[in-house]
């Protein structure tokens, strides 16, 4: 059963509610512009291409394919404010958060050449060297008073489970990554509990959104990089858009990143829609190892900034990817779709489309020694 009921994707909520977060910055930091990037005359960062996703849809086979269980088709009433995604069916039916966690979650200082899904799009990067990454750590609600406004007024703001590691775990890591402003991504909560000295990195002007003291932070524009230890850490670009109060429409960019240690690279997509913008990277790039791919809240108008399982794989074919990781489902209930439906709809993209690569799906805390993927 589909509904055709329009709502707001949930984290344009907060938009609505909040004005923008800024500190005070003490941290230093450096900027690295790319000249061949600037913003539209109204000051705003702006996609590469336009999107080819036009209105609510459908816009592919799939939207009209019922991917849930009979059981999981339960009607609910509105919350107290039609907010979020809203479709008339529960989103979480029949699904277990304990269900998708790693049975035995544990960080291992000493692991090489390994990556560990910790939720959403939090990711736990170790490569050959021992340099270690987190991506857009978010280890609790959404921020402060925003995210507390929100789980009142709609439960589906609230995290579906606990993260399966905080930061007391992670002193080891060397650097943390952004991809960019929005509440699921951007957690200054999280971001004051990392070891001093853990360097920061950000898309242009997202320092604005953060007062972090524990390390320095660089700015990033797209196709710039910098160094971390032993590795290349590269920021690229995504087909999204940056807000996070009332009045920052792009005022900040969003992006990709990208981990190279010399021996393998490791994509990180960040949140984004379908864009030839994948082929220009492959282009510059010639080829991806590991990609670490969102695949959810793609229904409807929000199909442009958001990939779709089977846009996601496309993508990765752009990028010649050779292991096809998945994020995002499990944690919040930020899309219309069912909690369930994107890695059922995501197998059935690789049954279909069959694409040369390996798909490997992890559970919230697991582990996977990447190097051997790729043997």
């Amino acid at each position: 059963m589909r509904t055709t009921k329009a709502a707001a994707y949930s984290t344009l909520f907060f938009s609505i509610i909040t004005t923008t977060l800024t500190g005070c910055q003490q941290a230093p930091v450096t900027t690295l512009d790319n000249p061949e990037f600037n913003k539209n005359p109204q000051g705003e960062f702006t996609n590469q291409y336009p999107s080819t996703f036009r209105g609510k849809g459908p816009h592919h086979p799939y939207d009209d394919i019922e991917f849930l269980k009979k059981e999981e088709i339960k009607p609910v009433e509105p919350n107290f404010i039609n907010v979020g995604s809203f479709t008339g069916l529960s989103k979480s039916a029949g699904f277990n958060y304990q269900d998708l966690l790693y049975a035995t979650p544990r960080i291992d200082e000493q692991a090489r050449q390994t990556l560990t899904w910790l939720g959403h799009a939090s990711f736990l990067v170790q490569q050959r060297h021992d340099d270690a990454f987190l991506t857009d750590p978010v280890f609790g609600e959404f921020d402060g008073a925003v995210g507390w406004l929100a789980r009142q007024i709609n439960d589906e703001m609230a995290r579906l489970g606990p993260a399966p590691v905080n930061t007391k775990d992670l002193k080891f890591v060397d650097g943390t990554v952004i991809s960019h402003n929005h509440y699921d991504h951007l957690s200054i909560d999280t971001l004051n509990t990392l070891a001093q000295g853990t360097e920061l990195l950000l898309p242009l002007s997202v320092s604005d959104n953060v007062d972090y003291t524990q390390g320095p932070i660089t700015e990033m524009d797209w196709y710039t990089q910098t160094t971390i230890g032993q590795t290349n850490v590269h920021f690229l670009p995504a087909h999204h858009f940056s807000r996070r109060g009332l009045n920052d429409w792009n005022e900040t960019l969003w992006g990709a990143w990208l981990f190279d240690d010399g021996e393998h690279t490791i994509f990180f997509a960040g949140d984004t829609g379908y864009s030839p913008i994948y082929k220009d990277m492959n282009a510059k790039f010639n080829g991806f190892d590991v990609c670490l791919m969102p695949i959810i809240a793609y229904d409807y108008t929000y199909r442009s900034i958001h990939f779709a399982p089977e846009d996601a794989v496309k993508a990765a074919q752009d990028l010649a990817c050779k292991v096809f990781i998945p994020w995002g489902y499990g944690t919040w209930l930020l899309g219309y779709e069912h909690v369930n439906e994107p890695l059922r709809r995501l197998q059935k993209a690789f049954d279909d489309i069959k694409p040369n690569m390996t798909l490997k799906i992890l559970r919230i805390g697991e582990s996977v020694r990447y190097s051997e993927l790729l043997n």
